[in-house]
């Protein structure tokens, strides 16, 4: 063959691409010509009084479509006009006998679509101006005195201890909005020209994440997670550049602030002649986040001076939760330079907000309230096996004591709950005759390992019941606790 299959697959797909936007432009065009050209007000003339309301298909004349008119869906609208003139009058009905505001129930609208300001009272089948809190509405008190504009984004800063929430909050956001996210490591990135991962690359892989629509990738969600570890490195920084540090934050400036960036197709090396996809950041919402271990003592130093005397500020321990979500609070711009970001870095993220340790509280509801809780999760694992899981409030409890003490937040709940499970549930699916694990205070403190119920009448309520009467699990028959064969010893000898 004359060319290789490769470059016959990027030419066919090229001409299949340039087929897509030929029949796109032309259903543009079509759709203007048919709807917004006939429309008063609009760009390109108004409607006539012949049967086709003043409109040829041959010999119609309109404009060629801008980029206004191909993002009109993002601002909530479906049409040029920002504020049209109001009607002549209330009691205006279309050819049709129905009202010109339309239907709601007709009406397609965008995903996560802001309110039409053109509606009025469509929604509501009625024209009372008094209800109108729309600023189109001519009888608004303060809509003629408000000029249009475009609204810019704001990025968004998330600083708190690690197990907080963060990446779930995240997470949730752009469920409830119905838009594509990515979750980026900055640790995974470098400057241009360096070995690693380039910055385009997270755009790249929101593209894909939205499906490669370029329109709804342009209304995403970029969330940079462990930005705290992009910090200018401390010391001598003349003997080499640091490319992962504070590189990262200069190669990252035009992305976050909102420019048209060139993506390469194709990841991996840039190739100068290799095909680019122009995105526009400036409707692209970024969030970034970390834990910022050591800012509390930044912010401490600004805000409690040293002083002595009867009204001297006392010190405060800063590795108390507590603490930190006050100082987490108060947290200014100046303070994340002082720590290392870069002042053009900090600039362009507006807003700061801070998520505060967990209690021993919020970790139980963790454990226990969401849908794939850790506790659901061993439920569903045992019941594999045909045995039922049972964990105490006590038990429940001792966890959450537990990962608070440690510091690791909701991730140490896992590791904890882990350590203490490993044997049963190696052990369990052997034993024909258990039928439920009853896992309490005391075998979570280590002092015993859970207990197996083997007896077909001891439920875990009747084993309750018994320990509350005064009696213990070796007085009862049908209980006994996790062991292993031999365990003691095979210890024994090993020691």
């Amino acid at each position: 063959s004359r060319y290789p299959l490769h470059y016959k697959r990027l030419i066919v797909r090229e001409a299949q691409e340039a087929a897509m936007q030929a029949t796109h432009l032309r259903n543009i065009q079509r759709q203007q010509a048919r709807e917004l050209v006939r429309r008063e007000g609009h760009l390109g003339g108004g409607g006539g009084d012949n049967g086709n309301d003043g409109y040829d298909e041959d010999a119609a004349s309109f404009r060629e479509p801008t980029m206004a008119d191909l993002r009109l869906n993002q601002f909530g609208r479906s049409s040029a006009i920002v504020t049209p003139p109001p009607p002549s009058s209330k009691d205006e009905v279309g050819a049709n006998g129905e009202s010109s505001g339309g239907d709601a129930s007709t009406l397609t609208r965008p995903f996560c679509e802001t309110p039409d300001v053109t509606e009025g009272n469509a929604n509501d089948g009625n024209n009372n101006d008094e209800s109108d809190r729309s600023i189109a509405n001519p009888n608004h008190k303060i809509g003629p005195e408000v000029e249009d504009c475009e609204l810019d984004k704001s990025n968004i800063i998330i600083i708190g201890p690690t197990g907080s929430g963060k990446t779930l909050l995240v997470k949730t956001l752009a469920k409830l909005v119905d838009v594509p996210l990515v979750i980026a490591d900055a640790t995974c990135l470098t400057q241009a020209g360096y070995v690693g991962e380039d910055v385009e690359s997270i755009l790249f892989k929101l593209y894909l994440e939205s499906g490669q629509d370029l329109e709804r990738c342009q209304r995403g969600i970029v969330y940079v997670d462990e930005t705290d570890k992009i910090r200018k490195s401390g010391g001598n920084v003349s003997i080499s550049r640091d490319v992962s540090g504070e590189g990262v934050q200069h190669a990252l400036l035009k992305i976050v602030e909102g420019n048209v960036i060139n993506v390469p197709k194709e990841p991996g090396r840039k190739n100068p002649r290799g095909d680019f996809i122009q995105i526009d950041t400036s409707n692209i919402l970024f969030i970034s986040g970390g834990a910022f271990a050591g800012l509390e003592t930044i912010i401490n130093k600004r805000m409690d001076a040293a002083s002595i005397g009867f009204g001297a500020t006392m010190k405060k321990n800063t590795e108390d939760f507590k603490v930190q979500g006050k100082y987490f609070d108060n947290a200014i711009p100046k303070d994340l330079v002082q720590y290392g970001m870069i002042p053009e870095f900090v600039g362009r993220f507006p807003v700061i907000v801070s998520t505060k340790g967990l209690d021993e509280k919020s970790l139980v509801d963790i454990l226990t309230v969401p849908k794939n809780s850790l506790m659901k999760q061993y439920n569903f694992q045992f019941a594999m096996n045909g045995i039922r899981f049972h964990a105490t409030k006590c038990a429940l409890a001792e966890v959450a004591k537990m990962a608070f003490l440690r510091g690791s937040g909701a991730r140490g709940l896992r590791s904890i709950t882990e350590n203490i499970l490993m044997e049963t549930m190696f052990v369990v699916p052997s034993l024909e005759k258990v039928h439920t694990v009853y896992l309490d205070a005391m075998a979570v403190r280590g002092e015993r390992k859970p207990i197996l119920l083997k007896h077909p009448d001891m439920t875990a309520e009747k084993f309750e019941e018994l320990l509350k009467e005064g009696q213990t699990w070796e007085e009862m028959e049908g209980a006994d606790v996790v062991q292993f064969e031999d365990s003691e010893e095979y210890f024994g000898e090993a020691a």
